[in-house]
C-alpha cells in the first residue's frame, strides 16, 4: 500500500463527515474567538436570575416621591418574611474604593479615575422615605454591584454582589411573611400608583 493508497483511504472516510468537522471547527473557533463576550452574557443572565430570585415577591423600577414634588426610582423593592428592601443597582466597572462616612467614591478604570457621589446618602433618603410611610414594618437597602466592579480595599456592609447576598434577602419557603408587613406591602404598591 502506498501513500497515495492510504491518502485516498482516509479522504473515503472523511467526505462524508467534512461538513459535520468543518462546522465544528468554525464553531469552536466564534467560541474562542468571543469567549469575553459570551462570559459577560453568561455573568449578566446569572445575576438576572438570581436577583429575580430574592425574597417573595418583587416589584422593578418602583417610582416614589421624594417629598419635594419628584420621584425616584428604585430598581427592586424586595418583601421579605420580616420586612422590606430597597435594591438599587450599581453598574460600575472597574475597581470600586469606597466607605461609609465619605462624600465621594472612586472608581478606577485602567489609568483613569473617576469621582462620583457616594451612593450611600441617596439610599438612605429612599430607606426614609418609604419608612415614614409605614413606620411598623423593618425597611433596609443595599446597593448591588455587577460582576465587573471590584473593591480591592473591601466595601461597606450595605455594598453586595453576586457572591456576597445576605441571607435576609434569599427565599426562605419554610416561613411565611409576616401579615403586618404584607399590608404594608399592599400599601406601598397602592400609594405607588396614584
Amino acid at each position: 500500500m502506498t501513500i497515495n493508497d492510504i491518502f485516498q483511504t482516509v479522504n473515503l472516510i472523511i467526505e462524508p463527515y467534512a461538513f459535520s468537522v468543518a462546522l465544528v471547527i468554525s464553531l469552536l473557533a466564534v467560541v474562542l474567538l468571543n469567549r469575553r463576550k459570551i462570559k459577560h452574557i453568561w455573568l449578566n443572565f446569572k445575576t438576572r436570575y438570581r436577583l429575580n430570585r430574592l425574597g417573595f415577591k418583587q416589584k422593578t423600577n418602583f417610582q416614589w416621591p421624594d417629598g419635594l414634588g419628584n420621584y425616584f426610582t428604585i430598581d427592586r423593592l424586595i418583601l421579605r418574611h420580616d420586612g422590606i428592601t430597597l435594591l438599587v443597582y450599581k453598574q460600575y466597572p472597574g475597581k470600586i474604593f469606597c466607605a461609609d462616612n465619605i462624600d465621594d467614591w472612586t472608581q478606577m478604570l485602567g489609568q483613569k479615575s473617576y469621582r462620583f457621589k457616594n451612593p450611600l446618602g441617596d439610599l438612605d433618603c429612599q430607606i426614609k422615605a418609604i419608612s415614614a410611610c409605614i413606620p411598623n414594618v423593618p425597611v433596609n437597602g443595599f446597593l448591588f454591584f455587577d460582576q465587573l466592579a471590584e473593591f480591592p480595599k473591601g466595601h461597606p456592609d450595605r455594598v453586595i454582589y453576586l457572591k456576597k447576598i445576605p441571607e435576609e434577602l434569599r427565599r426562605d419557603k419554610n416561613l411565611d411573611v409576616e401579615e403586618s408587613v404584607l399590608s404594608a406591602w399592599k400599601q406601598l404598591l397602592t400609594m405607588s400608583q396614584r
